[in-house]
């Protein structure tokens, strides 16, 4: 029975505090993998607090990858791979001799043939994600769309578009502007010339990237300091620096299917882009290693476009992989090695039990940069992206790009730190995640209610800013045009059975974005 002393858990609540001990235990080998958990009655009983405590921890280890439920059997912890030793930060070795830092990686080298399955042709005046090509390099989409903050807008039919996760309608339509005029007032009242003179920094204002650090350890669980998190006007920017900061002669992986826009920037950069595709719980680790890529570019908490939220045994591989060959990891010409970039593009609008952990909260070898934005958050209005490095990355960012001058406004950035300061910013996420999850399950409540409730089922409900949902087969136009004409945003992805779904042979899945849709006006036949 496991056991632990809830009253050492600070001011964490019960189920946090209890999900990070199991998840702890899991991680660090105290719970074996395929070992039992006790039920949801029996570790109440033993800890002395409520089933719901358990079920709310159980829920966001299951969610993570940690634990796996089986009917009727129970819950088990899940198998992860041991951890890989090699180079830490700084160059120091952390125990390991030779080449031992290459054992106990436990992805197979070979591909399952499910993991590179092509998804199908998409229906007429749907837009259809790049499938994983065979080749190195992908021939860019030759697609068009409105641009928010570098990811275009979900295509709701009728032309092309590249569909991508979009809040501009109603993060625009909440955001506070009445509060967000006080706060400039005071900012261009109160800041000297010395801070907005900082703020003009290449990495940005201190006092922003204070707040930001001050979020990032309340709300994310990551312990970074100010002084390694760059400030940039948008995501494509910090696309641009990491580049230079990581070096032109690279290969960069994207997941496929992914964000197609990514392929097009770096091909811009001039650098070389490998398709790496999906498996059940994340991007294929094995077919990663066999692309030649130095770079994986991935969204662990909530993958766009199939909502997969990579698991803690792709999570493990994933790292193990970075932190091979990392013996010489820094050196007089620059960083070398393998990094991992993530993406944490919609981290605030998961809508049920805690949010995802990020990889680079237990990335312990400073392979992880740690990407996010406000754009989703405050609309399109703000081009205000960040991202958090290593001590060693933060040292090659001052000494190779520090000359830079900042690409953000210092009046906007300093209003910005007072937003976030004052608590405005909290309370607005708060109220957007809000409103976009009535809208989910005002779309999801009436399809049931509708006459298509037999043809489909939905997936990745309340993990984000869109979902899926698998459509029966030889229903599809039915269903697709029933969506289309009462405004729901869609985007074909594939036919099943996929490696990231569950759909059976034949079934169609979509994504969907509702955020900009009239639950009031919404009528299904």
């Amino acid at each position: 029975m496991l056991s632990y002393d809830m009253g050492k858990r600070g001011n964490a609540s019960r189920y946090d505090y209890l999900y990070r001990r199991i998840r702890h235990d899991i991680a660090h080998g105290n719970i074996l993998p395929d070992e039992k958990l006790p039920s949801k009655r029996a570790l109440a009983r033993n800890l002395g607090v409520s089933v719901i405590t358990i079920e709310a921890a159980y829920a966001q280890l299951i969610a993570e990858g940690y634990v796996r439920a089986e009917e009727r059997r129970g819950y088990f912890a899940c198998e992860l791979s041991p951890v890989a030793r090699g180079w830490q930060c700084g160059g120091k070795r952390d125990g390991q001799r030779g080449g031992d830092h290459l054992r106990g990686i436990a992805a197979s080298d070979s591909i399952p043939e499910n993991a590179i399955r092509r998804p199908s042709p998409a229906s007429a005046g749907l837009t259809q994600f790049p499938a994983a090509s065979p080749e190195r390099r992908l021939a860019s989409p030759g697609t068009s769309a409105r641009m928010v903050e570098g990811v275009p807008a979900f295509a709701s039919g009728g032309g092309p578009a590249t569909p991508a996760p979009s809040s501009e309608s109603a993060a625009t339509a909440l955001f506070p502007y009445q509060t967000w005029a006080r706060v400039m007032r005071r900012t261009l009242a109160e800041e000297s010339s010395a801070t907005l003179a900082q703020a003009a920094l290449g990495a940005g204002s201190p006092r922003l990237r204070r707040a930001i650090a001050a979020y990032l350890r309340e709300y994310r669980g990551m312990d970074v300091p100010a002084e390694r998190i760059v400030v940039a006007a948008g995501s494509q920017t910090l696309y641009q620096l990491i580049i230079q900061l990581l070096g032109r002669d690279r290969a960069f992986a994207i997941e496929s299917p992914g964000y197609p826009l990514l392929e097009r920037m770096y091909d811009a950069q001039g650098v070389r882009c490998a398709s790496v595709p999906l498996a059940a719980g994340g991007i294929h680790v094995a077919a990663l290693r066999e692309s030649g890529a130095s770079v994986a570019h991935v969204m662990p908490a909530h993958q766009f476009p199939t909502g997969v939220v990579m698991s803690a045994a792709h999570r493990r591989d994933l790292l193990n992989w970075s932190r091979m060959d990392a013996a010489r990891a820094f050196s007089s010409d620059g960083p070398r090695g393998r990094f991992i970039i993530e993406d944490d593009y919609d981290a605030e609008f998961r809508m049920s039990g805690r949010p995802i952990a990020p990889l680079a909260s237990v990335d312990v070898a400073g392979r992880v940069i740690y990407l996010n934005s406000f754009t989703k958050s405050l609309g399109a209005a703000f081009r205000i992206a960040y991202m958090a490095l290593s001590e060693d990355l933060a040292a090659q960012f001052e000494l190779k790009l520090g000359f830079y001058s900042n690409t953000v406004s210092p009046l906007e950035q300093l209003a910005l730190a007072r937003f976030i300061e004052q608590g405005h910013y909290e309370r607005h996420v708060n109220r957007l995640r809000t409103h976009v999850k009535r809208l989910q399950d005002g779309l999801v409540g009436r399809v049931r209610e509708s006459s298509l409730a037999q043809e489909v089922a939905f997936e990745g409900l309340d993990r984000g800013l869109y979902f899926s949902m698998r459509v029966r087969k030889g229903t599809q136009d039915r269903v697709v045009g029933a969506l289309q004409a009462a405004g729901v945003q869609l985007a074909f992805l594939g036919k099943g059975p996929l490696a990231w779904s569950d759909a059976q042979a034949g079934e169609s899945v979509f994504a969907l974005n509702c955020e900009s849709l009239n639950i009031e006006e919404l009528v299904l036949p």
